[in-house]
């Protein structure tokens, strides 16, 4: 009777012990009143448009030094945030432009066509603060542009940035756009971080005269990984891209082939990201009056800290 006492409680502490050891980990935003933190977010582009045989090949890194101050955090934990553009450095190569580099830090500025159209969005953003709310579980809502942005893109057609080739999707340098990169810059959580947890966020962009481009990001939470002694929480996400057509397109766009894997390391005790990589690669045909191929392979980092004072330039001409 005794064995089978001690049977039943060694049982029951073992089902115990599971059940602990697959209870979620809380992951949540975890802002602080007045608390600051630095980041660096960076994007790296490298495609390829092949238009009626003739072949361009372009690449583009930018990068931006950003500080998160909480101004605000709400009973249910939604934080207001301000977000300031600090530093802005812009690295560019492309046959029709040449090439084109540009350090906030330096007081000489580039010249040419692409940096008329992208030099005062440019210096829209910089120096300049956005505001938006973050959820604990990594909502972004009601974000506003500085007002000296607002004038910018008030005055400026920038659409046509996406045939230059500074972006997927066409958008990025428009409000719409730069709405976008600040929400996807704030990695969404679960409700609960268990092996199971799938969770996902999508976007839609209209592409007048073709349609409209969907891309859905879908999360998953990978478990608790060792960096530098300190445990952090893995997250794996992977984004698909549709296109659907608008009745009677000016083009056809087809996507022929697409791969994405991206991570992010989140401090659950700090209550916010570390670090986040990601790559998108993308193949597309359009068909109308000219056909044109694009290959662009995207690539995307953020990362707590501050960029190296050396700029971006330099530092691509030494290696």
């Amino acid at each position: 009777m005794q064995k089978v006492a001690i049977r039943s409680l060694l049982t029951l502490t073992l089902a115990l012990l599971s059940v602990v050891a697959a209870r979620a980990e809380e992951l949540r935003w975890k802002f602080k009143d007045g608390e600051a933190l630095n980041y660096v977010l960076k994007r790296g582009v490298d495609g390829k448009i092949t238009l009626s045989g003739a072949e361009i090949a372009f690449t583009l890194e930018m990068i931006f030094d950003t500080t998160w101050k909480a101004t605000a955090v709400a009973e249910d934990g939604v934080a207001d945030v301000d977000l300031t553009v600090d530093r802005i450095q812009i690295v560019m190569d492309s046959p029709l432009a040449g090439r084109m580099a540009y350090d906030s830090s330096a007081e000489k500025e580039p010249e040419g066509p692409v940096w008329a159209q992208m030099g005062p969005v440019m210096k829209g953003m910089l120096g300049q603060t956005f505001k938006t709310k973050i959820s604990p579980l990594g909502k972004v809502s009601d974000i506003q542009l500085p007002e000296k942005l607002q004038d910018v893109l008030g005055k400026q057609e920038v659409g046509e940035n996406r045939r230059q080739g500074l972006g997927i999707g066409g958008n990025s340098f428009n409000a719409k756009g730069i709405k976008e990169l600040i929400e996807q810059s704030v990695v969404p959580l679960p409700e609960e971080a268990t092996a199971e947890a799938e969770w996902s966020r999508s976007f839609e962009n209209a592409m007048p005269g073709m349609g409209t481009q969907f891309s859905e990001t879908f999360f998953s939470y990978e478990g608790p990984e060792k960096v530098d002694g300190k445990e952090l929480a893995k997250i794996s996400g992977e984004t698909e891209i549709l296109f659907e057509p608008e009745e009677n397109p000016r083009a056809d766009l087809e996507i022929m082939a697409q791969e994405s894997g991206a991570t992010f390391l989140f401090d659950a005790q700090a209550g916010h990201l570390v670090k986040a990589d990601g790559s998108q690669h993308l193949e597309m045909e359009i068909t109308g009056p000219q056909e044109v191929s694009q290959v662009i392979t995207e690539k995307m980092s953020m990362q707590l800290g501050k960029s190296p004072e050396k700029p971006a330039a330099e530092a691509a001409e030494s290696k």
